[in-house]
């Protein structure tokens, strides 16, 4: 759908766009095999002209250095569904706020399909060479605490197409945490509702001094319910942009969330964390 975006070439915006639109070049492919209409710039069709077919290879290719050299960031939502099959929703849980004196207890990744788990001191190394499986990633707020965490631990580069729900879902208004704008949205979390990231941090804790797995299996059953979320969020958040925008794409199908968490919370192990966590408040 991406190739019916122009604004990637310089000069062109928003007004220029749908003029293109309403000519009938619909896509790159009209353009490339068109000559300039009457009362359009010349320079601006060159420059269309000679531009669209190296944007064409780089995706075609999937080379994603360049990709992100011809795609501004503002745009490259519109790739969501160019790679809606290559994208790894993720999602860490820490012990703090800052990498600086905090580290990642666990990471999840839901691809659409399977969720995987990777955890500290037992298979969190692996995640570095996982994730070059995909092409591009979903997080909440992912650039400001997840990626940064991540590099800084695991010391390497993620290069990624990155779709950060928290600043794309601010374009249509909503703002705060994840949950509350779930809340809002009508997605429920079930037994998990209650819990937040401090939970996260007691659930770890508690893990740790016992070696009890039920602390893990909760903790564990929290981080997947973040990133199965995370795909309803993006699609509508996709959709409501293209409503938001007025473009010509085709709205994403949103399915019934079909997918169930494999792992499902201890709620005698809950309601200790909440008793733990009502003398911390």
């Amino acid at each position: 759908m991406i190739d019916k975006t122009f604004q990637l070439i310089k000069g062109i915006g928003p007004v220029t766009e749908k003029k293109l639109w309403e000519l009938g070049f619909k896509n790159w492919k009209d353009i490339i095999e068109s000559t300039c209409p009457e009362n359009f710039s010349s320079n601006l069709w060159e420059k269309l002209t000679s531009e669209l077919p190296a944007i064409n290879r780089a995706l075609s290719n999937f080379k994603i250095i360049e990709i992100k050299k011809y795609i501004p960031k503002k745009l490259r939502w519109q790739l969501i569904p160019t790679v809606i099959d290559q994208i790894a929703y993720l999602d860490i849980e820490t012990t703090g706020l800052f990498p600086s004196d905090s580290y990642i207890t666990t990471i999840a990744v839901y691809d659409g399909n399977k969720i995987y788990n990777f955890i500290r001191d037992q298979n969190l190394n692996e995640f570095p060479e996982f994730i070059k499986n995909y092409n591009a990633i979903t997080t909440f707020n992912g650039k400001q605490f997840d990626i940064p965490f991540i590099k800084q631990e695991l010391n390497i580069k993620i290069p990624h197409i990155h779709f950060d729900l928290r600043f794309l879902l601010h374009r249509l208004g909503y703002s705060g945490g994840l949950k509350k704008i779930e809340k809002k949205l009508g997605i429920n979390r079930g037994d998990l509702t209650d819990i937040d990231g401090y939970c996260a941090v007691l659930l770890w804790n508690k893990y740790k001094r016992t070696k009890n797995e039920r602390y893990l299996h909760t903790l564990l059953a929290y981080n997947n319910e973040d990133v199965i979320n995370l795909e309803t969020l993006l699609y509508r958040t996709f959709n409501g942009l293209i409503k938001k925008y007025k473009i010509p794409f085709e709205l994403i199908k949103i399915n019934k969330k079909s997918f169930i968490n494999p792992l499902k919370p201890d709620m005698d192990i809950l309601n200790e964390i909440f008793e733990i966590y009502k003398e911390y408040s």
